[in-house]
């Protein structure tokens, strides 16, 4: 695999870049079929979230069984393939419980597949893995903003939900064939079962790289109900919302890779504070479907870089990639488990507009823990 050209620069191998927009893909397709997939399940929107959170903890799961063993890691196309047949299982199930385990089988196998090509991405990178692991995420970003538009497209076709488990199953399968003959390398230098020390600069990385990570999927998982719930848009609607939402995540990603030899991530991180306060306060006064379009894209603006800096500085501070990734990766998953599940709890007592705005002091904890984690500039 080709992933360092002539003039020095690294180049996030595409082959591995992939897997990133097919993990964020498969996050949101609950959510991006939501509308549809409670009809046929006869659940409501809160109890829909299950899935999700089933999803969710599997990828617990999976992103420390790729990283943990260091002398026989976790291959690519095997995972792949698994994570393909835990979708097209989700797609037969024919109720709420059957699709909770066939969304946990695939979390598990998506995350085995993300977090060990994330995890060679640094690897490979070295001392350029803040670039290379934001070139890596601008293909998450493009997955979590085209699939959506592309269920929405499926809908508005009147094509069933089913289509969009079938899709993103088939891109697994093509992931898989890809790299049916990739080979990852351990982590080297460290001693079995010894740990890198986590120094306080690196915990209050992990905190905006895995507080970041639960805001992200969260929006998701909810904006097409929103739209269909509160504005009376149709479905389609809906999942072009959660694809509005997505292209800011992207613009922020693509456009903070472009800058960031010239602007520091520590400068993308506290434009990436000052944006999702902004998409919080434009949800919380949204009278109209369309300003909650712009709420959407400046949350996702807001979350895009977070992670992806989040994990780099966190990485780099505690001296060891593979690791890094398994504790982010693991605690990212519990807070995706998390903080949806938080609002699914609020809409008990409360609308679903007002249960993601109560999600706001997640926001100024990241806030405040970019501020913490910050180091001198040059050292970026």
């Amino acid at each position: 695999m080709r992933d360092q050209p002539a003039g020095g620069r690294f180049v996030t191998p595409w082959r591995l870049g992939a897997s990133s927009a097919l993990t964020t893909a498969a996050m949101s397709i609950v959510g991006a079929t939501a509308p549809d997939l409670r009809v046929h399940l006869d659940v409501g929107t809160s109890v829909l979230a299950l899935a999700f959170v089933a999803q969710m903890t599997g990828a617990v799961a999976g992103s420390w069984l790729a990283v943990a063993p260091r002398e026989r890691p976790i291959q690519l196309a095997p995972g792949a393939a698994a994570a393909a047949l835990g979708l097209l299982a989700a797609m037969l199930a024919p109720a709420l419980t059957f699709l909770v385990v066939a969304m946990l089988a695939t979390g598990v196998a998506a995350f085995v597949v993300n977090a060990t090509s994330q995890a060679e991405t640094m690897r490979r990178a070295g001392p350029a893995r803040s670039a290379a692991l934001s070139r890596f995420h601008v293909w998450g970003g493009a997955g979590a903003a085209f699939f959506p538009l592309a269920v929405a497209g499926l809908l508005a076709l009147e094509a069933p939900w089913q289509a969009a488990f079938v899709l993103l199953a088939g891109g697994y399968i093509g992931f898989a064939v890809v790299n049916r003959h990739v080979r990852v390398a351990p982590s080297p230098g460290r001693a079995a079962g010894s740990r890198p020390p986590i120094t306080a600069r690196a915990r209050w990385a992990v905190v905006v790289a895995v507080f970041g990570g639960g805001l992200q999927v969260t929006f998701p998982l909810y904006l097409a109900s929103l739209l269909v719930d509160r504005y009376g848009t149709s479905g389609a609607v809906g999942s072009a919302a959660i694809a509005a939402y997505s292209g800011g995540m992207l613009a922020a990603r693509a456009g903070g890779t472009a800058l960031l030899p010239r602007f520091p991530p520590a400068r993308q991180l506290q434009l990436a504070g000052a944006l999702l306060l902004a998409g919080y306060a434009t949800l919380a006064i949204a009278g109209s479907a369309g300003v909650a379009f712009v709420a959407a894209v400046l949350l996702g603006a807001g979350v895009g870089q977070l992670l992806p800096l989040g994990m780099a500085r966190a990485a780099r501070e505690i001296g060891d990639d593979r690791y890094a990734t398994g504790v982010v990766f693991s605690l990212n998953s519990a807070l995706q488990v998390a903080v949806p599940g938080i609002v699914a709890l609020l809409l008990q007592v409360a609308g679903l507009r007002a249960a993601l705005l109560m999600t706001f002091p997640i926001a100024l904890a990241i806030c405040v823990a970019v501020g913490a984690s910050r180091r001198p500039e040059s050292a970026e």
